[in-house]
């Protein structure tokens, strides 16, 4: 304690009239400084979108249900995709060029193959595409199939068949059949029919094995295509498209 009439020069342990400035940075420039949130790309927004109307169908979607699916706001979906409809049409060419595409590359790595390795490479990749991507498959193949899907769903068909009568007809020309044209049409979708309806109940109904599946199916065709009789084939081909039916007896 200073005596009277002394002067105080220092204090010791005064606190300062104002405070340091505080070291580092403030909050404001720490948040502008952290890394942004990483935004799902357009291929992750169809994806999810392909997830949610395979599983619950076009009328039953939303896109409150996509944008939580995808982990982004419905106002994002509609500033990339338009509607909710534009996206299950992107959604839908989307599923239908993947199948072509699998089964494009199927059927050529089977090129020069018997017809029973053709087909069989046809009937694997429908049945692949089903176990691998199921919401996709249901999109265009399932019982809630919509307006554009159904579209799409008849150009894939429509290609399969094109290109497998292609291969019946070759393989009836190398065994010296009789030239086959409706008769190849018809039996190429035949083939497609048992593709997409066996691998939509062996695989989105009960769940089978797809490549067991798959096996059987095509065997079932093979042993078709073995056992047709030329003699029909050939009264198929020179029946007129727009033949009017046989009046009875």
């Amino acid at each position: 304690m200073p005596l009277p009439g002394s002067k105080v020069l220092f204090m010791v342990n005064a606190e300062p009239a104002h405070p340091p400035p505080a070291t580092g940075p403030s909050p404001a420039a720490a948040r502008r400084r952290r890394p942004p949130v990483a935004r799902p790309t357009d291929e992750e927004l169809i994806e999810a979108a392909c997830s949610v109307f395979g599983e619950a169908g076009y009328h039953e979607t939303t896109m409150d249900a996509v944008a939580a699916r995808a982990g982004t706001s419905k106002p994002t979906l509609y500033a990339h995709f338009g509607s909710k409809e534009d996206l299950y049409r992107l959604c839908a060419d989307r599923a239908a060029e993947t199948l072509a595409a699998e089964l494009v590359e199927s059927q050529r790595a089977a090129t020069g193959q018997p017809l029973e390795e053709q087909v069989r490479a046809g009937m694997i990749a429908f049945f692949g595409f089903a176990t691998d991507r199921p919401a996709m498959y249901r999109m265009l193949f399932g019982d809630d199939t919509a307006g554009y899907a159904t579209a799409a769903r008849e150009r894939v068909m429509s290609a399969a068949a094109a290109e497998t009568a292609l291969r019946i007809r070759a393989y009836a020309e190398s065994h010296r059949l009789p030239s086959w044209d409706a008769a190849a049409e018809l039996c190429a979708w035949l083939i497609v029919g048992l593709a997409v309806e066996g691998a939509r109940y062996a695989l989105v109904t009960r769940s089978l094995d797809a490549d067991t599946a798959g096996d059987f199916a095509t065997d079932f065709a093979v042993a078709a295509l073995r056992h047709l009789d030329p003699a029909i084939a050939a009264r198929l081909d020179r029946t007129p498209p727009d033949a009017p039916e046989r009046a009875a007896d």
